[in-house]
């Protein structure tokens, strides 16, 4: 029943600032459904150090995209149903599942100084990546993820602006181990602009993370400041701050450390409005900590993240992904290096009709026994696509 209500609560805030949203005549309305099908295999499905399990997963994904703009509001809602079966180990029929991903998001210009939004993004899932930002989970339960996020800001013009936004996120199991965790988060920006491509903001976060069972509960206080600067078609960030950690078990010890990024980011400006822009490509080195730590397994973790893609030919398309992670636990000795390499060729074969083909590789090396692993993983699709505009 809890997570039926986090849905109709998440689509009813969505609806809402919509419909007080004028409608004039000038809306244009962009209207995508979408399906796709594929089959995809993996070396070593629970990312075990032994006993491996292969499974093939057959998967089918009808959803729909629509984007609403004006001139001074847009909204944009993406929803895909995902129906999964597995085929390759002996318990495959309870890992069978429906789940899905909703993500939608409204901003509008009330004034010429103030505008207001509000973002939710929903996904069921047995992928364990969606945990956490910088998640080391390895089961296979079936979860519930839910970020709903207000958001407002006002420029006082000079150059000068503040920003506040609060985010109510919920991550709940339905089956097999898994710990439920709720976080209220509220965040706070002061912006200053240099000149039209180059701003730095200072920003302070605080948050409580809540879990249902054994796990210490937390506040969490972090302050940063990022400078940003739009060149051309990218965008480059850099930015430091601290965090401080405190349980509500007086017998963990506090988790206190510096956090910093150097980000690096590109997309052609005339395919905002796409699901799959024609290129794109990302550089980042992050160092930051994990929010979700069932069993108060916390660790910093340093980033390494290139991806990008690019379309080659009219109906050609390539994209990859190279990733390092390097743990240090904090509540006990523990050292984890994750690597993870992947590659993607699309291919669109009549109007609208895309067929990818996608291969990679996931290992982690560890120094805690029997917690290493590797994984390569491989994935056919087929995708059907089109687009309804209307000025």
């Amino acid at each position: 029943m809890m997570k039926r209500r986090v849905i109709y609560q998440s689509v009813a805030a969505i609806g809402l600032l919509l419909a007080a949203t004028h409608t004039p005549a000038q809306a244009r309305i962009v209207i995508t459904p979408h399906i796709e099908t594929s089959f995809g295999y993996d070396s070593n499905f629970f990312r075990t150090e032994n006993n491996q399990d292969s499974v093939t997963t057959w998967t089918i994904s009808p959803g729909i995209q629509v984007i609403y703009k004006t001139a001074k509001t847009k909204a944009s809602l993406d929803a895909t149903a995902h129906q999964n079966q597995y085929y390759g180990f002996d318990t495959r029929g309870s890992y069978d599942y429906t789940g899905g991903v909703l993500s939608a998001d409204v901003t509008s210009q009330l004034t010429p100084r103030l505008a207001v939004g509000l973002g939710d993004s929903l996904r069921v899932t047995r992928d364990p990546e969606y945990v956490d930002e910088f998640s080391q989970q390895v089961g296979r339960s079936k979860y519930l993820t839910n970020a709903l996020t207000p958001n407002i800001y006002y420029d006082f013009g000079n150059k000068f602006g503040i920003g506040a936004r609060y985010q109510n996120r919920l991550i709940n199991f339905y089956d097999g181990p898994g710990e439920d965790y709720s976080e209220n988060r509220g965040a706070f920006d002061f912006f200053y602009k240099f000149n039209r491509s180059t701003a730095a903001y200072l920003e302070y976060q605080i948050w409580k993370g809540v879990y249902d069972e054994q796990s210490s509960d937390y506040l969490s206080n972090n302050v940063t400041l990022n400078v940003s600067k739009q060149v051309n078609y990218f965008t480059f960030t850099a930015g430091a701050g601290y965090r401080h950690r405190s349980f509500s078990d007086s017998g963990l010890k506090n988790i206190d450390g510096v956090t910093w990024k150097i980000v690096a980011d590109g997309r052609d400006r005339n395919d905002e409005d796409s699901r799959k822009p024609r290129s794109f490509v990302k550089a980042a080195l992050i160092h930051d900590i994990n929010d979700y730590g069932s069993g108060n397994t916390y660790y910093a973790a340093t980033r390494l993240e290139l991806r990008g893609g690019y379309l080659i030919a009219q109906r050609l398309g390539i994209s990859g992904l190279a990733l390092y992670q390097y743990e240090d636990y904090e509540m006990y000795s523990r050292t984890d290096n994750l690597y993870v390499l992947s590659a993607r060729v699309d291919y669109e074969i009549i109007d609208k009709l895309t067929v990818g083909i996608e291969g990679g590789y996931r290992n982690r090396d560890s120094d805690l026994a029997r917690a290493s692993y590797d994984d390569t993983f491989a994935m056919v699709r087929l995708e059907y696509a089109y687009n309804f505009g209307r000025e």
